[in-house]
C-alpha cells in the first residue's frame, strides 16, 4: 500500500513539473524564426513612410495569402502572430482576425476595437457556435473556407477601393 501511495506521489510531482512547464511556455514562448515569418517581415514591410493600412493576426500561411490579395487592391498590410508582438502605437483602418482559433480571433478584435480604435473589424469565424459573439460585436465574419482574395475583396469595399 506504502509503495502505491510512493509512486503516485512521484508521478503527481512529475505532472507538477510538466504542468508548470507549459504554463512557463504559455506566459513565454519561445521566439523562433522561420522562412515563412521571413516572408510575412517582407510582405508588411513597405519602405515607405506611410502606416499600414490593415492590421492582419492569423498563422503564417493565411496572413501571406491575405497580405498578397490587399496588394491587389493597394493596401498596405502588417501582418502578426503573437500578441506579444502587437504594436499599439501605430494607427490601422482595418483589422482582420484569421486565426484558427475564435476565442484568439475575438481577444484580437476587441483589442482592436477598444485599445487601438479600429473601427472597422473583419474575422474569420472557424466555429458556427461563434458567430453569435461575433454579431453582438458588431464583428464582420468569413467563414473559415473563405479564401483570401474574398477577403480582400471586402476589405478593399469597405475602403471604398475600386474593383
Amino acid at each position: 500500500m506504502e509503495l502505491i501511495v510512493v509512486l503516485i506521489l512521484i508521478a503527481l510531482y512529475f505532472i507538477g513539473f510538466k504542468f508548470i512547464d507549459n504554463i512557463y511556455n504559455l506566459a513565454s514562448p519561445c521566439e523562433k524564426k522561420s522562412a515563412k515569418q521571413d516572408e510575412m517581415s517582407k510582405l508588411s514591410s513597405s519602405g515607405d513612410i506611410n502606416m499600414p493600412d490593415v492590421l492582419i493576426y492569423g498563422n503564417d500561411d493565411h496572413c501571406i495569402e491575405i497580405s498578397a490579395a490587399l496588394k491587389k487592391y493597394n493596401l498596405s498590410s502588417e501582418t502578426f502572430n503573437d500578441l506579444n508582438k502587437l504594436n499599439m502605437s501605430n494607427s490601422y483602418k482595418f483589422l482582420i482576425a484569421a486565426g484558427n482559433s475564435d476565442l484568439d480571433n475575438l481577444t484580437i478584435c476587441s483589442i482592436g476595437t477598444k485599445m487601438m480604435d479600429i473601427n472597422k473589424v473583419f474575422a474569420v469565424c472557424n466555429q458556427t457556435y461563434s458567430r453569435k459573439l461575433y454579431e453582438e460585436s458588431n464583428i464582420h465574419t468569413f467563414e473559415s473556407c473563405c479564401i483570401a482574395d474574398n477577403i480582400a475583396r471586402v476589405v478593399a469595399t469597405s475602403a471604398g477601393g475600386t474593383l
